[in-house]
């Protein structure tokens, strides 16, 4: 059984625990989260209470799925800020979704929030991409260009693993060409990746298809994705034909093609194995919902509303329902690693707008709101 520090500090002896282990280890940092969130968030407490939840009595894993949840659309309301449990003065960053269906998800993060959050995706790169050195090509914009884009951000991190990188998307223009032109200039000097959002994979393939040009990167090339189709749906392709045709155009092996998925709302990151499941770390657990009942949690194997608590959030309760449609699996994957696996199923309807036990509207006009929210 590993505390998080434990798990943040040895990433790799986190993901191989007994499943015994794993559950004890991430039912009590997330009881732990639970407590400190209700202890210093009036808002959070309330729903506790209006539930009739009590977090300390949390005992084993099937306790998690009693914690209430926040719908991650009500981080796109204006009077968010009751969601904090730090201060507004503590907030070191916003971040923003990219707001595919109108109005963007903001999300703040403090100091503590960002360090164990870097922390664990700096481990968990390393954990499942064991990459140090080589070209990174990241076919997405630079920190300074994407702003607070925050799902961007986690794909730029990897450029700290890499001897040398480039950035390929500037006033959102992508050039192919370009591209090609980097892949070429490393060509014998250094192992060759491409980080990028599928679409603009998708976009260099049919590029190199049009044009019909050869290119055979590395034999421990990596190409690593994140973030979906989004609005390029009729672009998507099906993962096992994209990873064969990254195979054929690029000469990366199937593989070595990854993709992740994440949300803005969480700092819970799944990442991909060689055998091309997705990992849920060891400090979150995956709650999968009725759609029809978010409240009631489904049998493993069936699809429904996806739950994320991630006990890295400080800043505010980081037990989210998503609007995410999808399974899990429990057990020990082929690759060796232990806990969840989770298969995204497709994105839903409601723009994760869901419903509290106590409503915003009902919190602020209680008259129990905190100071520090004002």
């Amino acid at each position: 059984m590993l505390s998080l520090p434990q798990m943040l500090g040895n990433v790799s002896k986190a993901y191989v625990q007994s499943p015994e282990d794993w559950a004890r280890s991430v039912t009590d940092v997330l009881r732990d989260a639970a407590i400190y969130h209700q202890a210093a968030n009036g808002f959070y407490r309330a729903q506790c209470d209006a539930l009739g939840v009590d977090p300390a009595t949390i005992k084993d894993i099937n306790d998690l799925q009693s914690l209430p949840l926040l719908p991650v659309g009500m981080f796109k309301r204006p009077d968010a800020k009751v969601l904090l449990t730090c201060s507004l003065a503590d907030v070191e960053t916003e971040t923003r979704s990219s707001g595919t269906r109108g109005v963007p998800s903001v999300i703040p993060r403090n100091s503590e929030t960002m360090t164990l959050a870097l922390v664990a995706l700096l481990g968990t790169y390393r954990e499942f991409f064991s990459l140090s050195g080589g070209a990174g090509l990241f076919l997405n914009p630079s920190d300074p260009e994407a702003s607070e884009m925050g799902l961007l951000k986690d794909l730029n991190i990897l450029n700290s693993v890499f001897d040398h990188h480039a950035y390929l998307v500037a006033d959102q223009a992508f050039d192919a060409g370009e591209a090609l032109e980097h892949l070429r200039r490393w060509e014998g000097h250094m192992t060759r990746h491409i980080v990028s959002p599928p679409f603009l994979i998708g976009r260099l393939l049919r590029f190199l298809e049009r044009e019909d040009i050869s290119v055979r990167l590395d034999s421990f090339s990596m190409i690593i994705t994140l973030g979906g189709w989004k609005r390029h749906t009729a672009e998507a392709i099906p993962n096992e034909i994209f990873r064969e045709r990254c195979h054929d155009l690029l000469g990366v092996l199937p593989v070595n093609v990854r993709d992740m998925y994440g949300m803005i709302e969480s700092n819970m990151l799944a990442v991909e194995c060689h055998l091309h499941r997705k990992h849920v770390p060891p400090w979150c657990y995956i709650s999968i919902r009725d759609p029809g009942q978010s409240a009631k949690e489904i049998a493993p194997g069936e699809t429904g509303t996806i739950a994320v608590l991630d006990s890295l959030s400080t800043s505010y309760p980081g037990f989210l329902l998503t609007d995410d449609m999808g399974d899990v699996e429990t057990g020990t994957c082929g690759c060796g690693r232990t806990g969840q696996v989770i298969n995204f199923r497709r994105r839903g309807q409601g723009g994760g707008l869901g419903h509290c036990p106590v409503s915003i509207e009902r919190y602020l006009g209680s008259g129990t709101t905190e100071l520090h929210r004002v």
